[in-house]
């Protein structure tokens, strides 16, 4: 009986290394160590405190994250803080510390230490989300949020924040999956590092089975790609709440369009351009890079990365030379 226990065991060790050397030599998997964490309300976060490691195709970068879910960048903290939100692109996907634009920003500016919690997939929700938690923490002078171009409609696909029958705004709750809980776990962070077969069924599981409730999907049309009329009741509800925050924590916002996308021509900026008198009328400074950007949005190839659509050094550089300048003003006004 034991002998057969023994062989069992044995069989399945070898079955999973075996595994293991097929997806390594024929179907290998990008290793990355997981970065993301959710809190109670299902709001996906930077990881916190931490190291990690992103790779894709021949890049490989290390990600450093502070103690707000901020990637580090080890400049002195004691200075008057200045927070950055926004996505991905702000973020610095598959960058380097130095290659990114907030880096650059807190090497010129010495008086200020920037915050860059920006995360991956995040929408206008999220960054109201992270307001709402850590503003009154981190006591900002003042706040960045750079807009990109699926900022609005992603609000529409998240629970955090929905209308009810009456108008009102309501603070509600992302779906918690089970397995979004896994990423902290530390035999799990091992094991998606190190195996390629893991990689792969993570894939797999995120492909087919990982969807969002959408509360809010009926304040948007059908087809946001044609030019429909969109109730935007729920952005401006969402704006004015973070009003509400911002005068909380005593920063200054200013909302920054990033213009990867022509604000003229893009459906999912349409908010933006059609609602700049709202905008104002909430006393929320808008500071559109849309003329700038024209030579990225002209020349994508040469500014995103192969094969991945994200902005690369290049691009960086370029943000960080329009933004730099806006900012002289910026800081210099108030």
């Amino acid at each position: 009986m034991k002998n057969n226990i023994l062989i069992f065991f044995i069989s399945i060790i070898f079955s999973i290394l075996l595994i293991e050397l097929f997806f390594k030599f024929f179907n290998p998997q990008e290793l990355n160590t997981p970065f993301n964490v959710v809190d109670d309300k299902g709001l996906v976060l930077n990881s916190k405190n931490n190291k990690t490691y992103h790779s894709f195709s021949n890049i490989n970068v290390q990600y450093n994250f502070g103690q707000f879910h901020n990637r580090e960048y080890g400049f002195d903290k004691k200075k008057d803080r200045i927070l950055v939100l926004g996505d991905s692109f702000t973020f610095g996907w598959l960058l380097q510390d130095k290659e990114t634009f907030v880096y650059k920003l807190n090497n010129k500016f010495k008086d200020y230490y920037f915050i860059n919690s920006a995360t991956g997939g995040w929408g206008t929700s999220d960054q109201l989300t992270y307001l709402i938690k850590f503003c009154e923490k981190i006591k900002p002078k003042y706040s960045l949020l750079f807009i990109n171009s699926e900022d609005i409609f992603r609000s529409y696909n998240s629970n955090l924040f929905y209308l009810n029958k009456s108008g009102d705004l309501i603070s509600g709750k992302n779906q918690i999956k089970k397995f979004t809980k896994l990423t902290e776990n530390s035999l799990y962070v091992f094991l998606n590092t190190n195996l390629h077969s893991v990689r792969f069924l993570k894939k797999m599981y995120v492909s087919f089975f990982i969807s969002t409730n959408q509360k809010n999907k009926a304040n948007i049309s059908e087809n946001i790609n044609k030019k429909e009329v969109v109730n935007y009741d729920l952005p401006k509800s969402l704006f004015v709440k973070m009003n509400e925050e911002i005068k909380k924590c005593k920063t200054k916002l200013f909302l920054i369009n990033l213009a990867w996308e022509d604000i003229e021509t893009y459906e999912r900026l349409s908010f933006f351009k059609e609602n700049k008198d709202f905008l104002k009328k909430n006393n929320i400074s808008f500071i559109d890079l849309n003329k700038e950007m024209k030579v990225i949005q002209d020349n994508k190839n040469k500014y995103e990365i192969k094969n991945d659509g994200h902005p690369n050094e290049l691009a960086n550089e370029y943000f960080y030379q329009i933004i730099s300048n806006k900012l002289e003003n910026i800081l210099s006004l108030n």
